[in-house]
Order: structure tokens, then C-alpha cells, then sequence
């Protein structure tokens, strides 16, 4: 083999060793940890296949939720990817490693506007500090998914993004209420005007009869 073979060789074979620890990685942590197996259902159910480009470096990788784990590729799966996400590799590293929101957000992410918000909450879970945070989990195993247990810090931002959706839903059902009530006084308001319209329609009428009459 050639130098210039191995030169070319040896990207791919880091790349496909890095596909391959991650890949036993994520998937180790699903089948560990059930706060993320509950986030990650919806998506092992719908085999959701994910693109990610990295532009600084440039690389493509893609992720396939599957019922035997997580499946990371170089090359595309067979069905369409459901989302396609563009970032640096900075920015992955900000999110796993420090578990950084600001970097999940500023994700550009094409595709299903439910499964993007899903996707993103599935995100900061696998961040180290949300997979260390109850690491003791692990070793117990629940009667039910009902009784999954997991430390304040794990689920708050579950929980102040489940606040801050009954909020805007609260707002929402408020203003429906006031377009309601709107549209309402808008039809009281035109049919006096439909009647004065008919009045005058009928005196005006009444006036040239009289008129042609004399």
C-alpha cells in the first residue's frame, strides 16, 4: 500500500473508531438510564433517523435510533432522515461534555417543528452532567416507568418547559376568548347596521312611490 493510500485511509478509520465508541456509548446510556429511555421512546418507535453536518470541521455523520440502540454512520440509512442538523464541532462538544443550552439552541435543525423541540430536549439528557446526576439510578430497577425517580436538576428543565407550554396555552385559550367575544360585538354591530340599511332601503322606497304617485 501506498503512502498516499494510508494518508487516505487513516481519516476514515478514525472517523469509523469514533462512529464506534459513540455508538457504545449512547447506546449504554439508553439502556441504563430511564429518564433518557423515556425521552428516547418516541424515537426508537419511529426509527428516527437523524443527519448531522458539521461544517467546522466538515463532516457528515448519521444517527438511527433503533430497538437494539443507537446506530451512528457515515453513510446515509436507506429511509429519509427526519431531521437534518447543522453545527460545529465546538458546539457538539459544549453539549455532551458541559451540557450547554445556548449551543443546543443555536443548532440549525430542518425538519418536523414537535420532533426538533424532542429532539433537543433529548439532547441536554445525554449531557454528562445529566448522565452523572443519577448515575445511582442505574443500579435499581423501578416497579413501573411511573416510578422512575430522578434527581431535581435532571427533570427541571422538563419541568419549567411543561410550565412555560401550560402558560402559552393559557394565553392562547385568553386570547381565543377575547377573538371570541370580538367577533360577537362585529356581528351584534352589523346587523344594526343590516336593519338601519333596510330601514332606509324601505323609506326611501316608500318616498318614491309616493312621489311618482302625486
Amino acid at each position: 500500500m501506498s503512502g498516499t493510500q494510508q494518508s487516505q485511509n487513516q481519516p476514515h478509520m478514525l472517523l469509523t473508531m469514533t462512529l464506534i465508541v459513540l455508538e457504545t456509548i449512547f447506546t449504554f446510556i439508553l439502556k441504563h438510564d430511564r429518564v433518557v429511555a423515556l425521552q428516547a421512546k418516541k424515537f426508537i418507535d419511529e426509527k428516527i433517523a437523524i443527519k448531522i453536518n458539521s461544517y467546522i470541521p466538515y463532516f457528515d455523520i448519521y444517527v438511527q435510533f433503533t430497538d437494539k440502540g443507537i446506530l451512528f454512520d457515515d453513510k446515509a440509512p436507506e429511509k429519509a432522515v427526519d431531521l437534518d442538523i447543522r453545527t460545529t464541532l465546538a458546539d457538539l462538544i459544549k453539549i455532551f461534555v458541559f451540557g450547554n443550552r445556548r449551543s443546543i439552541k443555536t443548532m440549525r435543525i430542518d425538519g418536523d417543528i414537535v420532533l426538533k423541540d424532542e429532539f433537543r430536549d433529548l439532547l441536554s439528557l445525554f449531557s454528562v452532567p445529566k448522565v452523572l446526576g443519577d448515575w445511582k439510578q442505574w443500579l435499581t430497577e423501578p416497579a413501573s416507568e411511573h416510578e422512575i425517580t430522578a434527581s431535581k436538576n435532571r427533570i427541571a428543565p422538563l419541568l419549567d418547559k411543561i410550565d412555560q407550554q401550560r402558560s402559552k396555552i393559557n394565553t392562547l385559550q385568553v386570547e381565543a376568548k377575547q377573538y371570541k367575544n370580538r367577533i360577537k360585538r362585529i356581528e351584534r354591530r352589523q346587523k344594526r347596521i343590516n336593519i338601519i340599511f333596510t330601514i332606509i332601503t324601505v323609506l326611501l322606497s316608500a318616498l318614491l312611490v309616493y312621489n311618482l304617485w302625486l
